[in-house]
């Protein structure tokens, strides 16, 4: 059975090897921002002159590999994602490490989840997992969701060898360029002509890409967009091909282009006309009706302290440990920074960070005004030229209560993330941004097999402390391949006295490439296994730790 073909329909049926539960994924967004409507709309053909092919090249966005050093890093480049960032400022100040709940389902969809440039998930015991969420530089803001008049697209592209597309984009500077930390626009109605001829119509994805397949032949096409309300179009070309605008304002479509030139990087950028003052407030289930969410942007559910967090806390120099308290024979191995407690003792979602807070807190924490080096890892558009299979998805299995789902999407070079409803189903939703309603995507995901000694019963100690090494799967662009993870000291460690966060090699030590962009680093035990489940499908699960013999 091909999973592809079906994960993205209304309800999915994934029958996975050696279970005999059935999977269900559902493209719902809840509890996240409004969906819009389920009817399609039927778009209405223009009439247009007839295409005249004008050559206009424009330069394509210069590729270049960054790392490991922090000095090949352009200096508004945050050294975790290998990409460019919204405020340098922030890269002078350290990470904040910040203890976010996934369980109970009512802290579902977190706040800022989705800024990160690094997510820990980990299992604590009692059927939950947990996130440590590293903030540095890229932190979570408020991005208005408003969408087009098509429902949001739902099923991930299958391209060919011939496609055009790519994005509708959130130009929030207003400058006409798709910078690296803007947001996509979902529900965007885009239609591909023929001359005076309607072929076929989509919408974007939640984050904002479209595509089309297209015969590589001498036909000419163009797509037409059809702009939402509120919404105006920024300027075309003004930069790049990669990253500008590549629509006319008036005519709200693009140039002509031969089918065998198509172009994959036909991109639309929208300026937001009248900003609201806070987008509509999800719905957060499980919460008391005296509570609030409050307007100030903010990260969280915040959760309490585990023993694990000491470990990443110290590969991140002088990062500030943030959580909700812990119980006193693990808070006195702990070493935060700051504490963040609840407004309301009849729910565990209350405890909420504020970003303003957020960026004092990592101010007190500077040490010295000196900027951490959190670099060490490469980054790199380019494949490792290691051996690899093709993974477009993979789920992952802590407990018959916590799962969780990532597809891969080619138009965006990410994975999606799916979450269950910790409830045994195996029911897939899309996990969502609580400050964005935008599903959740990742460039690298990577399974990381390391030691869970345990200290007492549903609290582990995850190794991950100085001179470990072990094994480790990577899932990027579309692919797999085993790695090694690392927290051995290398040059710039033993030459500053100072250490960097975990990093990845190949079997010689050698650094392997992340894909630019944010890592979810999922947790296992070296017992933990993944299967193969067909053809570009992987399962990986969980096998916990034994806990220690009763006195």
């Amino acid at each position: 059975m091909n999973l592809k073909k079906f994960l993205f329909l209304s309800i999915t049926t994934l029958l996975l090897v050696n279970c005999t539960k059935t999977t269900e994924i559902v493209n719902t967004y809840t509890p996240t921002a409004p969906v819009s409507p389920t009817t399609t709309k039927t778009p209405t053909p223009s009439i247009t002159p007839t295409a005249t092919i004008t050559s206009t090249p424009q330069p394509h966005r210069i590729i270049q590999d960054y790392g490991i050093e922090r000095e090949s890093f352009p200096a508004n480049y945050n050294p975790l994602t290998g990409r460019a960032v919204q405020d340098p400022s922030l890269l002078e100040l350290p990470a904040l490490l910040i203890s976010i709940s996934n369980i109970p389902v009512s802290a579902r969809p977190q706040a800022g989840v989705g800024f990160a440039p690094w997510i820990f998930e980990y299992y604590i015991g009692e059927a939950t997992t947990r996130f440590l969420a590293v903030f540095y530089s890229d932190y979570p803001r408020r991005v208005p969701n408003l969408l087009g008049d098509c429902p949001i697209n739902e099923e991930i592209f299958t391209p060919s060898e011939n496609w055009v597309g790519n994005r509708v984009w959130l130009d929030e500077n207003e400058n006409g360029i798709q910078d690296d930390w803007e947001m996509g626009i979902g529900g965007v109605c885009v239609h591909l002509y023929e001359d005076e001829k309607l072929l076929e119509s989509t919408s974007t994805n939640s984050n904002g890409y479209y595509a089309f397949n297209i015969p590589a032949d001498e036909t000419a096409y163009y797509i037409e967009f059809e702009t939402p309300s509120g919404y105006a179009q920024t300027h075309p070309n003004v930069g790049n091909d990669d990253q500008d605008s590549d629509v006319e304002i008036e005519s709200k479509r693009t140039t002509a282009f031969l089918g065998y030139e198509a172009d994959t990087s036909l991109d639309l950028g929208l300026i937001l006309l009248n900003k609201p003052i806070a987008t509509p407030s999800p719905v957060v289930t499980g919460t008391p009706p005296a509570w609030y969410l409050p307007l100030d942007v903010y990260a969280g559910p915040i959760r309490s302290g585990r023993l694990t967090y000491d470990h990443v806390n110290k590969m991140f120099t002088n990062s500030c440990l943030i959580f909700a308290s812990a119980a006193a024979d693990i808070l006195a191995q702990l070493d935060p920074c700051h504490l963040v407690y609840g407004v309301d003792t009849s729910t565990p979602n209350s405890a909420l960070l504020p970003v303003d807070e957020m960026r004092s807190i990592a101010e007190r924490q500077s040490f010295n005004g000196k900027a951490p080096n959190y670099s060490g890892n490469l980054f790199s558009v380019t494949l490792p030229e290691i051996e690899r299979e093709a993974a477009s998805y993979l789920s992952v299995y802590y407990h018959e209560f916590s799962q969780s789902a990532w597809a891969y999407d080619p138009l965006s070079q990410s994975y999606l993330r799916y979450t269950d409803n910790a409830d045994g189903t195996e029911i897939f939703h899309p996990a969502t941004d609580r400050l964005t309603g935008r599903q959740q995507s990742f460039e690298n995901v990577i399974v990381l097999q390391a030691t869970h000694n345990v200290f007492r019963t549903n609290q582990l100690d995850i190794d991950l402390s100085m001179s470990q090494r072990g094994f480790a799967y990577l899932f990027r662009d579309g692919q797999i391949m085993k790695i090694y993870w690392s927290t051995n000291n290398r040059e710039w460690e033993q030459k500053n006295g100072l250490r960097r966060p975990i990093h990845f090699e190949d079997v010689d030590g050698n650094p392997i490439a992340l894909h630019p962009g944010k890592t979810w680093i999922h947790l296992m035990t070296p017992a933990s296994y993944l299967e193969k489940v067909e053809s570009g499908e992987w399962r990986m699960t969980f096998v916990q730790p034994h806990d220690p013999p009763k006195e």
